[in-house]
């Protein structure tokens, strides 16, 4: 017996009436209850161990969740197969199930036959029960009950029933099923009419003990050890029920090596897809790298002639690698073969203080200036304007949402537009949009040599 006792009380049953099922309020005493329970189920894993039944040992929730339906009206202790025996039928389990159904089964464990404490509000019961989700292990019953099958089959569950205590019964459904009968009187044509009745209405089937309430409270002082014996008692059922491979009566073993043997294929396949993929992406790769290579050494070898002098408005639009013809040349461009000269734009010195007229203004400018150039050029004739719309010039916008705005162009295209850069925005706009802006500074105002000063006020005396 373990160390650990349930000690059941009224507190303990009243946690799990109907009144209290959704609310969160009374999860505390649930969970200490759950609490209790898995401490005490660990000598009821010993023991079963000691018989050579190896089970893993899970409980319910104890507050409302989507697993419980938010609703807690018991808590169950789960005596199941281990982690690694799961995980070998869940490979056959889950072919064929979509998405969604393997998202909505938020309870795994009701896959799979076990052995079970359940507490609610009026009872405490063991038992040993076959969900119909677990179709492994009721496809085994079937095949150990069927008529055809070995008599030999049937008998040895017909003695395990009959050696359990007088108390247990067996049939089909949960919580206060009709038609259970007395373990000791179970018969080939019971058991095939159960499990019948079990795959038809889809109930689980069911083999326990359940102690009443007032029955519980009165025999407090062994109720402990006499469920720990009852769960020991129905390891032999569990045995002769649940599919293991030393208990498999559906051919299931070869069944799961076909699913190896094709898991192992798969995997196979996926493997020599990658390394394909990856000596395809790695040969595409070198051959990238080897035009890029020759592109390369073909433009170290030829450069373009476009590369040897800057752009400007006459060029950069003029095609890929086009020069204009000479007699389109600017005066004071060299040929495209020879170095380029730097010409200085001086201005002409005013010979006046009135402002030059707008004649004046443009007979300043230099006659090799681009006719863009020669429009945005400023008024002022004290300093040099840039000659045309480059990376990096001061631009004003002639039109469009951003009329009147200055910006700075940021990138040049081969399709007469620009990128300006217009503080935190920038967008991309035609040249023809688009003119060199200026800065100019006021000239001070100049004082009248005729007049004087205004003489100070004088001092009032104190």
């Amino acid at each position: 017996m373990s160390q650990t006792s349930l000690h059941l009380n009224a507190r303990d049953f009243d946690a799990y009436a109907a009144e209290k099922a959704t609310s969160n309020a009374y999860s505390r005493p649930r969970l200490e209850v759950k609490q209790r329970a898995l401490v005490w189920a660990r000598g009821v894993v010993a023991r079963l161990a000691a018989q050579g039944l190896a089970v893993d040992v899970h409980g319910s929730d104890e507050h409302p969740s989507l697993r419980n339906r938010k609703h807690v009206d018991c808590q169950w202790i789960f005596f199941s197969r281990n982690e690694a025996a799961r995980d070998e039928l869940s490979r056959l389990l889950d072919r064929g199930r979509s998405i969604s159904d393997v998202m909505g089964d938020q309870s795994p464990y009701d896959r799979h036959a076990f052995l079970a404490l359940r507490l609610d509000a009026r009872a405490v019961e063991v038992c040993f029960a076959i969900p119909s989700e677990a179709e492994v292990d009721l496809d085994n019953l079937r095949a150990r009950v069927d008529a055809s099958a070995d008599g030999a089959l049937v008998r040895a569950l017909i003695e395990a029933l009959v050696a359990l205590p007088e108390e247990f019964t067996i049939g089909a459904g949960g919580d206060g099923a009709a038609g259970r009968i007395a373990s000791s009187a179970a018969t080939p044509e019971a058991l095939r009419h159960l499990v019948a009745r079990a795959s038809a209405e889809q109930i689980p089937v069911w083999v326990g003990w359940r102690v009443a309430r007032e029955t519980a409270l009165e025999h407090a002082e062994i109720l402990d050890e006499q469920l720990e014996d009852a769960l020991v008692a129905l390891a032999p059922i569990y045995r002769l029920v649940a599919w293991s491979r030393d208990n498999d009566r559906v051919a299931l073993d070869r069944r799961l090596e076909g699913v190896e043997k094709e898991r192992a294929r798969a995997h196979a396949e996926a493997h020599a897809e990658t390394e394909r993929w990856r000596t395809e992406q790695e040969e595409s790769r070198k051959r990238s790298q080897e035009v890029a290579i020759a592109r390369a050494e073909e433009a170290r070898r030829n450069p373009p002639i476009s590369s040897t002098r800057r752009p400007s408005l006459s060029t950069l639009f003029a095609g890929k690698g086009a020069s204009p013809p000479s007699s389109q040349r600017p005066r004071h461009e060299p040929p495209a073969s020879g170095p380029v000269p730097r010409v200085d734009i001086v201005a002409p010195a005013p010979t006046a203080i009135a402002a030059p007229t707008e004649h004046a203004s443009i007979a300043a400018l230099p006659t090799a200036a681009s006719p863009v150039a020669a429009a945005a050029a400023p008024s002022s004739p004290s300093r040099p304007a840039p000659m045309t719309l480059e990376k990096g010039a001061k631009v004003r916008v002639r039109s469009g949402p951003f009329i009147d705005k200055i910006g700075v162009i940021g990138d040049l295209d081969s399709r007469g537009g620009a990128r300006v850069l217009l503080g935190l925005l920038s967008t991309r706009l035609e040249l023809h949009d688009l003119e060199l802006a200026v800065e100019t500074r006021e000239r001070p105002a100049m004082q009248s040599s005729h007049r004087r000063p205004l003489a100070p006020l004088p001092r009032k005396a104190r």
